[in-house]
């Protein structure tokens, strides 16, 4: 891998997750009212808010991986975002789409996008020792729960201040 190629992986991986968050702004508030019984009502606006912040979240460390490819900790950052948009094609997505015999929204982009997009960067980054695995444990995991944590805490969080307002 040279530096271009890591770059250019970077940014598809930032474009597959901006993608996939844009499928999931625009579709998943309505199927969620049809297919699942949650505590909340789903808010489209809450939606559009937080996949937005996501994105945002997501671009720092591509911006930084493009601008200062030395740096470790966006390197760690753009491995534990790579970890939980991987995982999360298949937990809730897929699982969600099988369990429901439904379309979930998010699915499609996730499994055909962030899936081997992750998987492809983490691998890019592991065979020219910019990342070791001991440092997929130790430094990019808990990235991913950061980004998990706090896209699931602020939905949430969101909505149970919405509700609360109501």
């Amino acid at each position: 891998m040279n530096a271009t190629s890591y770059r250019l992986t970077a940014i598809l991986f930032g474009i597959g997750v901006t993608l996939h968050n844009l499928e999931e702004a625009m579709f998943l508030v309505s199927w969620s009212r049809a297919h699942l019984k949650l505590w909340f009502a789903p808010n489209p606006k809450i939606y559009w808010v937080v996949t937005s912040l996501v994105n945002v979240v997501i671009w720092i460390p591509i911006a930084g991986v493009s601008i200062l490819p030395e740096n470790t900790h966006f390197q760690h950052a753009l491995s534990g975002f790579a970890i939980a948009m991987a995982i999360n094609a298949v937990l809730p997505h897929l699982v969600i789409s099988m369990v429901k015999h439904s379309y979930s929204p998010g699915t499609g982009s996730g499994m055909l996008l962030n899936l081997p997009l992750g998987v492809l960067l983490i691998y890019e980054q592991l065979s020219v020792h910019v990342i070791s695995p001991v440092d997929i444990w130790r430094r990019a995991v808990p990235y991913a729960v950061l980004l998990g944590v706090g896209a699931f805490g602020g939905l949430y969080g969101a909505h149970a201040i919405v509700a609360r307002k109501r």
